[in-house]
Order: C-alpha cells, then structure tokens, then sequence
C-alpha cells in the first residue's frame, strides 16, 4: 500500500457530508487489490447504467468519513471511511450506484447552470463569496465577501440539490436490481448516515440542507427494498476491508477487531504482525495465507513488502516476481518490483529494473516514484541525460516547477536535437509553462 498526496479542488456531489466545495490537499491511497475491486464493481454499474465502462476510474481518498463523490467524467472518488464502515459489499456498491446515479442524471453539468442562475439574482455575492474562499484558500475572506447576503442564493442551489439526491437514490436502486445486488446495502448505508447526524445533532431543516432528509430518503429506500434479495457474503470486500483497516488502523486496534480464524482477519493480523514489529510473526500467517491461496497474488505483495522492508531484498524480488506472474498489467506490483530490484544493486538487476520501470511510465505518466526510480536506474547505468529528465518528470508531478525547468534547460544543451528525447524535453518544458 503506498500513500501519496495531491492538491485536487473540485464541486462535487457527497453522497453523506452537506458541504458544497472542498478545498484542502486530499491523502490519496494507491493499493492495486483495492483499486481492482472497486473498478471491477464501478465499470459493472457503468456498464448496466450506459456509462462508458472503459473509461471509468476510481481515485481513494484517505478520509475517515462514510463518503465517495463524482465530480464529471468517468472517476468515482472513494474515501477510506466508506470502505471501513461499510459492512459488506452490497453497502459499499450501494453507494457506488448512488454516485453512478449522479452520472447518469447529469448532475455535475446542472448544477453549473443552477449555479449560473443563482448569480443573476441580486445575492450574486454568495456565490462570488465561496469562489473567493476557494482560491485563497482562505474562509474569511469568503465570509467577508458573504456578508450581506447569505441565504437566499444558496437555498436555490440546495433546493435543486435535494432534488439530484433523491433521483441519485432512484436510480442507484434500480441499477442494483438491475445487476442483482441488494439494495438493502443502501438501506445499511442510510441508517449508518442517520445514526451519524445524530451524534453530529446537525440542522434538521430540509429547506437549508444539500441533501434530502436521511428519514425521507430512509422511507424511499426501506420500501424499495421490501422485496430484495438477501445480502451476500463477498469475501473479496472483507479481504479489502480488513488490509485497509490493518494498514490505517494501530496493531492493537486491528487485533481487536479480527480476532477469528477467517482469512480477512488472519490477513489483517499478518500486516499488524508486520506493523508492530513482529516481522517472524507476520511472515508465518503471510506463508499461512499463501498456503490456503497459493494464487492469491496480493498474498505476495504482502509477503514481497515485509521482505523489503526489513532488508532482505533478493527474498522480496522472489515475492514480488510471483505476485507480479500472477497479476502482470498491476503496475504497483512491478514497481514495488523494480524498487527491490534496485536495491539489490547489481547491473543486471538494474537493467532489469529499468526494463519495468519504462513499461510503467509508458502506461501511467502519473507515478512520481516510477521517474524517481527511472533517474536512479539511468543514473547507475551512466545514461546522465536521461536521468535529468526522469528527474525533472518526477519534479514536475510534485510541483516543483522550477527544479524541473532547471533539469530541462540543462538536458537540453546536452541533448542533441537529432535524439528523440530533445523532444520528450521540449514537450514536457511545453506542459509545465503552460
């Protein structure tokens, strides 16, 4: 599991929270086995709803709150929240759908046009107020700008909100029924956001909330699910559950809430072994997980990270080739490979290393770690040039413009023009000016 941080600011629709923008650095997780299988499930609802399928995408949001959001496109961002305090899976597809349902009605392109609309009533400045706090960054200056009209503009834009939530809900139960799943997942779902606004005591009046009243929604959705199927026992989702939990949660919180013999929680234990440190420990219930699903390849994703991470890299190649053989197109996987093979040290593992690390960044330009990995390897293999620009890749992706801008003009004095990397320089000086 890797944890890397981006800076995103979107309007986009919660399917819980009632805020209408965000704008602060979201922690963003990267695990291949969760990825894969919220994607399958998204890629499933898209495809039953008309949406196109290929396209879809799924971002996860470390963020303990019950939540996933659509801001256009194809991409459904998944909070960690969602994931932990679903259940099981009918749940958490439950709010999937719900989401798809908001890309099916259109919502994000409407609520645009509703937006417009709102500025041409005298109230303009509520609008122009929150746009001001989310380019500064700063909320008092959007409450300076607010001050004489909140209300009224931003009650035009709930009440259409209100409307979108419940369309979303409709749609979302006849997508599941659709694919087969329970829809009394989103039943679950619901009483869980009930039981929050609860303790939250929020305001309970409909007029001045972005989303319909849980209990209403609760009604709709309860009576919608009279005659559903029964819930189902996905042990994919508890496996995913259970790594999340075990790798954001302490060891001793994990070992309290996995404390059978079921595979999710021997899996969670084996990462809390790995946590505390008791890397014997975690190493036998990892080789116990292997043994009952020798084709498991996250079993040796696991195994291939302990390995590594405690100094015993060539061991960690072996896992990681396996894990990798199992599940060839997981570019986290062959990264994780590429940083072991690097750190074996040798010239034929890092020119193996390099071999998989251009293959990564041919198919996802958006990994900083694979550029940094790729300098070190061209850097070892004395291809200087190169690992400027490998670098100046990676600076570019974490922002630092002026560090890569630097590497570039230097590669390119350097580079003769005939080579086609004076143009991968050129190209990516183009991106980052412009």
């Amino acid at each position: 599991m890797r944890i890397r941080f981006l800076f995103i600011v979107f309007t986009f629709f919660f399917f819980m929270t009632q805020n209408d923008a965000f704008c602060k650095p979201l922690s963003l997780i990267r695990d291949t086995e969760i990825e894969e299988y919220a994607l399958k499930n998204v890629k499933a609802l898209f495809s039953v709803a008309g949406l196109d399928a290929e396209n879809a995408q799924v971002v996860l949001i470390n963020d303990a709150s019950l939540n996933a959001f659509v801001a256009g496109g194809g991409t459904v961002y998944i909070h960690t929240g969602l994931i932990e305090q679903a259940e099981n899976s009918d749940e958490f597809l439950g709010v999937l759908a719900h989401e798809t349902g908001h890309l099916v009605g259109g919502h994000t392109a409407s609520l645009y046009e509703h937006i417009q609309k709102a500025q041409k009533t005298a109230l303009v400045t509520t609008i122009l107020g929150g746009i001001a706090a989310v380019a500064s960054g700063r909320g008092d200056v959007g409450m300076a700008i607010m001050a004489g009209g909140m209300g009224t503009t931003q009650n035009m834009v709930n009440a259409y909100r209100q409307t979108e939530e419940n369309a979303a809900d409709s749609t979302a139960v006849s997508l599941l029924e659709k694919m087969g799943v329970s829809t009394q997942g989103l039943v679950g779902i619901m009483k869980k956001i009930q039981m929050e606004e609860r303790l939250r005591q929020e305001v309970t009046i409909p007029y001045v909330r972005t989303h319909p009243m849980t209990r209403d929604r609760l009604e709709f959705l309860t009576h919608s699910a009279q005659n559903s199927r029964p819930l189902l026992k996905d042990k994919a989702f508890d496996n995913i559950k259970a790594k999340l939990i075990a790798f954001l949660k302490s060891p001793d919180e994990t070992y309290a809430l996995y404390s059978d013999n079921s595979e999710p929680a021997e899996y969670a234990r084996a990462i809390a072994a790995f946590k505390t440190p008791d890397i014997q420990k975690a190493l036998v219930l990892t080789e116990k997980l292997i043994e009952k699903e020798p084709d498991n390849p996250y079993f040796y994703e696991l195994k291939g990270q302990i390995l590594f991470e405690t100094g015993q890299v060539e061991k960690a190649v072996y896992s990681y080739e396996k894990a990798l053989a199992l599940k060839p197109k997981a570019l986290l996987i062959r990264l994780s490979l590429a940083h072991a093979l690097l750190e074996v040290g040798t010239k034929d593992a890092t020119e193996q290393a390099l071999s998989h690390i251009e293959y990564i960044t041919v198919r996802d330009r958006y990994l900083p770690d694979a550029w940094r990995f790729l300098s070190i390897a061209y850097g070892r293999l004395n291809r200087m040039n190169e690992a400027r620009y490998a670098l100046a890749e990676y600076d570019a992706l974490i922002g630092d413009k002026k560090a890569a801008l630097s590497k570039i003009e230097k590669s390119l004095k350097e580079t003769p023009k005939s080579e086609p990397l004076y143009q991968r320089l050129l190209d990516l000086k183009d991106a980052i000016m412009h």
